[in-house]
């Protein structure tokens, strides 16, 4: 892949003079480095979250250019004032700066660090300073290191003070600011001054207003310094380097925030990153005086382009001889379908996935293939490699992971993507897959990759993938139950899972071995004994998976007059997930699922059914789910069926309250008795 470099300033910019170039930053910033006073030293809650761990009293960062031994700097400053008010919060005094490295000659500078514990002790504030060698590094991955450090002294009470400065030649690295966090922020600002040589692009993402948002002109005296020259010939004259100052213009940004909420994870999201709020920057243009403008900026055909060309994507693809004859052994399948799934398992059986994500392979696919072992990157693009081979029309697909956040369609980066999967043509339509794990069937792609789009990596064919599930995951429950005069119940129960459920249910499987699996489903008794249990199906991956097991209740000898029976014994929903009174994000359960409960009860002689819950059928708006609940009597039986229906993954916020209400009233029916008596 390309990687970035220098932008320099050919021009030969000598000297910025700061003249009038900050109008915007003339304020004063919300926040001094040292100027703690002893009321947010004595604070002991913060007001509008009494429960929050620890409170961010204020965040203050601006990004401006210098220039620094002939080269145009970007500098990022940054001002933190964290107050401690539970043992929770300690975590605060743990930081971390990241910084951009290209190679070891060529990398931002983090400097200028400095950070303060300040505590009250005896009715007087005390200050304790980080001293530099509590300062280390570490490697986040290839271009990302870290610079951290903890403050000294951290108990309840304490406020916390950092200060640091990011220096970067890399242009397109403009710092991005996040308003929100996970615990409360009085108030947060972010400022930067852009000369008119760079264009960038904002995007503001999240649900919490902005106080200010303004931009404002300014102007910074720019001086530029011409080589000397010699002309030609034995006469020739020198020609002395001179400098032209002349002004240029500023934009001036301001973006603030108060009072911001904590923000937690809710049920059924992706990331919480996809709904805090920041604001993201893209360097468009560069714009430098007696020169042609550049647009930096790429779009979706250059990032396919540089996919293609990189060394550990695209032309891993063209190497192919390493496993010509495991390819050549299935010429002799005609079918199309076919011939993908013995590809498709042939690598899964053969190469074994570290865990890891990836969108570039590790090494050489080829050393994949023989340790047998690489990243989601390896063995998918393997997998797109041997379908070239047997004739196949395949390509990579690379996309985000729910974990890493939604790829921002405006904004073509590598850095964006985190995976890929193999694309495939068959005459029985497209197929996504992955080969990362040995029980996913054939066409179903793993919860962690259903996160909107893809993109295809073909050259002049890029496009838009949705990332969808093949069909519906199901779980099926059936039981026969007999029930005995003294409320003890005993039968044959049989449960079944299709889909990603089933993937979920033979990963659970594999991990324990399925002997120490229903070994452990026997002794993990609560209410019910669980004997005789039979796996089905396990190394079926394309069939659901079942289990069956005998089961009987605990309970005394005695007969009762009135027995109590939850008709959801087995599978009742206890709890509603959406708790909140409101919610700001939307409901992302990743793909539909369906939900079957189906119980047959025989009722002992000489008992009636005094109470029996009444049956209800909800839906929710636009066709996004139903709920059925039936009790049928018949002579001595009664059967329960409960069907819970997801149809599509995403509910809005505006929906959020009809979901709110359906998963109420599931639990409220789950809850529900038959009331049988005993005849006088």
């Amino acid at each position: 892949m390309h990687n970035p470099t220098r932008l320099p300033l050919k021009g030969m910019l000598l000297v910025l003079c700061l003249l009038g170039s900050f109008l915007a930053m003339a304020q004063d910033a919300p926040v001094k480095y040292g100027k703690v006073s002893e009321e947010e030293v004595k604070m002991k809650v913060y007001d509008k979250d009494t429960a929050a761990a620890a409170v961010i009293l204020a965040d203050y960062g601006r990004s401006f250019f210098t220039v620094v031994n002939n080269d145009m700097k970007l500098n990022f400053e940054r001002t933190m004032r964290i107050k401690v008010l539970k043992k929770a919060g300690y975590e605060w005094a743990n930081v971390t700066v990241p910084f951009y490295q290209q190679s070891s000659s060529s990398k931002e500078a983090v400097t200028n660090i400095k950070a303060t514990t300040y505590n009250l002790e005896n009715g007087q504030v005390v200050k304790v300073k980080m001293e530099n060698n509590a300062i280390f590094e570490e490697k986040e991955s290839e271009h990302w290191y870290n610079k951290k450090f903890t403050l000294p002294a951290v108990k309840e009470g304490s406020v916390l003070e950092v200060s640091y400065m990011v220096s970067s030649e890399f242009f397109f690295n403009f710092r991005d600011w996040t308003f929100q966090s996970s615990v409360p922020v009085v108030h947060s600002e972010y400022r930067a001054s852009i000369p008119e040589f760079y264009e960038y692009k904002n995007y503001l993402q999240g649900y919490e207003p902005l106080l200010v948002n303004e931009v404002l002109p300014g102007s910074v005296n720019f001086t530029f310094r011409t080589d000397a020259e010699v002309g030609a010939g034995m006469n020739a004259s020198r020609t002395s380097g001179y400098n032209e100052t002349y002004p240029a213009k500023t934009m001036n940004h301001r973006w603030v925030m108060k009072d911001l909420p904590a923000i937690a994870p809710e049920s059924h999201i992706t990331t919480i990153r996809d709904y805090i709020s920041k604001i993201e920057f893209e360097l468009e243009w560069i714009r430098y005086p007696q020169q042609l403008p550049k647009r930096v900026a790429g779009n979706w055909n250059k990032l396919t382009e540089e996919f293609l060309l990189e060394d550990r994507f695209g032309a891993q693809l063209n190497r192919t001889g390493y496993f010509k004859n495991e390819v050549a052994a299935l010429q002799s399948v005609k079918d199309t379908l076919e011939k993908v799934s013995a590809i498709y398992d042939y690598v899964k059986k053969n190469v074994k996935w570290n865990g890891s994500a990836g969108v570039l392979a590790t090494n050489t696919l080829r050393k994949a293939f023989d340790t047998k072992s690489g990243n989601a990157a390896d063995i998918n693009l393997m997998l797109v490699a041997m379908l070239r081979e047997a004739g196949l029309e395949s390509y990579p697909v690379v996309l985000s992971t729910r974990d890493h956040g939604r790829v921002p369609t405006h904004a073509p980066m590598l850095n964006k993507f985190n995976y890929v999967v193999a694309f495939v043509k068959t005459p029985k339509g497209d197929l996504l897959v992955d080969a990362t794990d040995p029980f996913m069937p054939l066409g179903q792609m793993p919860k962690h990759c259903l996160n909107g789009q893809g993109w295809l990596v073909a050259k002049d064919q890029g496009s838009w993938i949705p990332l969808v599930p093949q069909g519906r995951s199901t779980s099926l429950l059936n039981a026969e139950l007999q029930i005995l005069p003294t409320g003890v119940l005993s039968g044959k129960v049989q449960e079944s899972s299709s889909g990603l459920l089933a993937v979920n249910m033979r990963n659970a499987v594999h991990e324990t071995g399925e002997v120490k699996f229903l070994e452990n489903l026997v002794s993990a008794q609560n209410q019910f004994e669980r004997k005789k249990p039979v796996l089905k199906d396990f190394a079926h991956v394309q069939k659901p998976i079942s289990l069956e097991y005998e089961i009987s209740s605990t309970g005394d000898a005695q007969s009762k007059d009135i027995i109590y029976v939850n008709p959801m014994l087995l599978k009742a929903r206890e709890e509603n997930p959406f708790k909140h009174t409101e919610r700001k994000y939307p409901v992302d359960f990743g793909h539909g699922s369906e939900e079957v409960y189906v119980c047959n009860f025989t009722i002992p002689e000489g008992y009636v059914v005094e109470e029996m819950p009444k049956g209800v059928i909800m839906a929710l708006p636009e066709n996004g789910g139903k709920f059925t609940y039936m009790l049928q009597q018949n002579g001595n039986k009664v059967q329960v069926m409960s069907k819970v229906t997801i149809s599509r993954p995403i509910f809005y916020v505006q929906e959020y309250e009809a979901l709110k209400q359906f998963y109420a009233q599931i639990v409220a029916k789950h809850a529900e008795q038959i009331v049988l008596k005993k005849k006088i």
